[in-house]
């Protein structure tokens, strides 16, 4: 069954949180999207973990989600915290989805997979664009996986080329697709 999400309400708050209202099947839903702390690190790493293997496995191999994962720790985000750079979706108090950028390029977003298709994903892509366009870019690249392509394609993304991700010592190796928004 697929979900159909409308936005109801997006504001901006002067303490830097964006809170959402959205209605999603006829009910109406609220999260809040912050920059991220330290303390969310161990939930990161959950929705992180949880998104690669729920959303992914139709695109990837066990074995390449397996090598994608391998050695990530709850500590990993935590240099894009310190750099202001990492937002957060939540709903009382639980994390929905993230997404981090460095520079002009959206390097992760993750959604869980009871979030996919509450407009989650679309509003951390908002702040991750908005943020960018600040700082003066009007150029925006990512690198999708196969997963994830036709998400961003209809947020206006196009690609312009594709490659492989791998990590870690071995052989294995996953497609990506590079993916970029042009932007006033």
């Amino acid at each position: 069954m697929r979900h159909r999400s409308q936005v109801r309400n997006a504001v901006q708050t002067q303490d830097g949180v964006c809170r959402v209202n959205r209605v999603r099947d006829g009910e109406m839903q609220h999260f809040e999207i912050r920059l991220a702390i330290a303390e969310d690190c161990p939930d990161l790493f959950d929705v992180h973990r949880q998104s690669v293997r729920s959303l992914c496995s139709g695109d990837y191999t066990g074995e390449q989600i397996d090598m994608w994962l391998d050695g990530r720790h709850p500590g990993m985000y935590l240099l894009a915290i310190e750099r202001g750079e990492l937002w957060v979706a939540v709903s009382s108090g639980v994390l929905l989805g993230l997404v981090e950028v460095q520079g002009n390029e959206v390097t992760k977003l993750f959604v869980s997979g009871a979030a996919v298709g509450a407009g989650v994903g679309k509003a951390l892509m908002g702040q991750a664009i908005a943020h960018i366009r600040q700082a003066g870019e009007n150029r925006i690249y990512l690198e999708s996986t196969l997963t994830g392509r036709d998400f961003y394609r209809k947020l206006g993304f196009t690609e312009i080329g594709s490659g492989t991700f791998s990590h870690g010592p071995g052989t294995v190796s996953l497609e990506i697709v590079q993916m970029e928004l042009h932007v006033d």
